[in-house]
């Protein structure tokens, strides 16, 4: 409430001066998806069905203004989601991820803040977005926003970038990922939190527990293919995660390697209120990643590989936690993201190219990314290797309209879906 009501005096002052600009902002989509799925032996005896086809019409995004004048800038939008397509009785043929717990549209505040800059510094105080690594966006149709406090700073090659938050509203939730509900723990939390703001703990972990919040920060020193960046979150009573990323290039030759690792801090609430079949365990996990890649002004062709080793004394074998961001690992498809599984190495090969037809920008890119999770990942009872192809072609008619096709193939997604066929359409407006 007290930033609300900070908002509200820098509002007024504001509208009680004549030389201040007021725009649109937001992003928004009118989607159509189409998923084909087939069972395993096991899906088919737990789910009786042996397969399923299904669809679904969205329209939503974020919605509302900004406002600036000397240096101050006020931003408020609506971030909402709006059901054009009846449920189905089947709960299967529901398209899950964009809609709050009861399958319905939503809409609330979801940016609600100020912003002061001065020099090369920047304070936003509110509902706001941030993009990191391990805090991000996850844009879908609406987008993961933090209730905090951020500082930036931007001096030539040097940037810092940090958010203190204590609330999330999330772009998605954890029951439309594989595993269960156990694959939460990956990124996106284990609470059902889309539609509006929660506590960390809620999001996290599904359990109102003592925290006082989050701090994140990103420093990173020289250009954006040579650089040293060092991010690190802190979650008070839960967990920190430390990521380094080493990435420089020779001409049109780029390489970036990274390593992230993760451990309980505090009151320790994952290792105390996780399953029981985790209790005893302790909360560490080690990320290791690389990425090789050419580009010139017209292709980019990249090879990554990661790895996620196991651990028998870690929650979940050394399963990396990251409920703030999909984005943790550079090798994720556009339906998956496993490879922060414990005993997981995961291979992505990816091609992007851009080119215009009839005038109109097209963007262009397809990748190939094969999960080798092993029998350590204690997060099903076998080993099991998931791979996904997909084809991203988007469009882009003018400055503020997009319009996009992707099509994904999924095998053995989980131990209940063998293959998946999804497609989705969207035509997005960007103010």
């Amino acid at each position: 409430m007290k930033y609300l009501v900070t908002l509200l005096f820098f509002t007024s002052l504001l509208l009680a001066k004549q030389d201040f600009t007021i725009q649109p902002a937001g992003i928004i989509q009118l989607r159509y998806d189409a998923h084909h799925i087939d069972y395993t032996s096991l899906g088919q005896q737990v789910l009786k069905e042996k397969e399923i086809t299904y669809n679904d019409y969205i329209v939503g995004g974020t919605l509302g203004v900004q406002a600036s004048w000397e240096g101050f800038t006020l931003n408020t939008l609506a971030y909402g989601v709006g059901r054009l397509h009846s449920k189905d009785e089947n709960n299967l043929k529901n398209v899950k991820s964009f809609y709050n717990n009861d399958l319905d549209g939503f809409l609330y505040v979801g940016e609600l803040s100020i912003k002061k800059s001065f020099d090369a510094h920047s304070v936003t105080i509110g509902r706001q977005t941030y993009d990191t690594p391990l805090v991000n966006k996850n844009f879908r149709i609406t987008q993961n926003a933090y209730e905090g406090l951020n500082y930036s700073y931007a001096n030539g090659a040097f940037n810092f970038k940090s958010l203190y938050f204590y609330k999330i509203a999330s772009s998605t939730m954890a029951n439309n990922v594989p595993f269960n509900h156990k694959y939460g723990f990956l990124g996106y939390g284990l609470g059902y939190n889309s539609g509006g703001y929660t506590t960390l703990s809620k999001h996290i972990i599904n359990k109102d527990l003592a925290t006082n919040g989050a701090i994140h920060f990103l420093a990173k020193y020289g250009e954006k293919e040579q650089h040293l960046s060092f991010e690190n979150l802190f979650v008070d009573n839960f967990f920190n995660t430390l990521n380094l990323t080493l990435s420089y290039n020779i001409e049109n030759f780029y390489i970036k390697t990274g390593m992230i690792y993760q451990f309980s801090v505090g009151d320790k609430h994952i290792e105390k209120h996780i399953e029981p079949a985790q209790f005893g365990k302790k909360l560490e996990s080690y990320h290791y990643q690389l990425e090789l890649k050419y580009k010139n002004e017209k292709v980019q062709i990249a090879y990554s590989i990661a790895s996620t080793p196991s651990n028998k004394n870690a929650i979940y074998n050394g399963t990396l936690m990251s409920p703030f961001s999909n984005q943790a690992s550079w090798l994720v498809g556009l339906n998956t993201s496993h490879s922060t599984i414990a005993d997981t190495l995961s291979q992505k090969i990816s091609l992007l190219t851009h080119t215009k037809f009839y005038k109109i920008p097209i963007v262009f890119s397809t990748a190939y990314i094969r999960y080798d999770i092993g029998k350590n990942n204690n997060l099903t009872a076998n080993a099991i290797d998931t791979s996904e192809l997909y084809l991203h072609l988007q469009g882009y008619f003018s400055k503020n309209i997009s319009a996009k096709i992707q099509y994904s193939y999924v095998q053995n997604y989980d131990p209940l879906r063998y293959k998946s066929f999804n497609t989705k359409l969207a035509l997005e407006y960007k103010f």
